[in-house]
């Protein structure tokens, strides 16, 4: 079950966050606006950019297909409108980001909270302005930027959380 609900691992942070509506791109209320999938061979574009099939493939000892990128605006109380972009390498890896906006701060600490009773959460040190880990997933804050990378989501991959620190290192400067 968990591979069918963490493809949407970066859409989690908003919709946790107490707002469940989804705002277009033309400002209208609505559904989210999830572009049709865009593949990439290298992973060039988009959160697809931020770490390449090859050097992902490289972390976590094993090949990946190209990436496959989607992207909503989400309205967050709080937070307003935050841009999510996520890029999913099949069911090995799913790397998200989200513009939180002037208030990136404090829509981390609300969304790390909301997992803070969670199985297995803890904080992560020495990654980015702030990092944990929850529901088997990295999650990243750095400046006004979170960063969601979850690793192994179709088979377990041998030091998971090291394998998510190393593609945040790769990906934060990117950013």
């Amino acid at each position: 079950m968990r591979f069918q609900i963490m493809p949407f691992a970066c859409a989690a942070l908003a919709l946790t966050l107490t707002s469940t509506t989804a705002r277009a791109d033309d400002g209208r209320v609505g559904r989210s606006t999830t572009p049709p999938s865009t593949a990439y061979g290298d992973g060039d574009e988009g959160a697809c950019g931020l770490v390449t099939r090859a050097e992902a493939s490289r972390v976590i000892s094993g090949t990946l297909p190209a990436g496959v990128e989607k992207s909503a605006t989400l309205a967050v109380r709080g937070a307003g409108a935050v841009r999510a972009q996520y890029c999913l390498y099949g069911s090995d890896l799913v790397l998200g980001r989200l513009a939180l906006g002037s208030s990136g701060r404090t829509t981390f600490e609300q969304y790390r909270k909301s997992l803070s009773g969670t199985v297995g959460f803890h904080d992560v040190t020495g990654i980015g302005d702030e990092a944990f880990t929850a529901r088997g997933q990295l999650t990243v804050r750095h400046g006004n930027t979170t960063l969601i990378i979850d690793v192994g989501q179709s088979h377990a991959v041998p030091n998971e959380l090291t394998a998510e620190r190393s593609l945040a290192a790769m990906a934060i400067p990117r950013l």
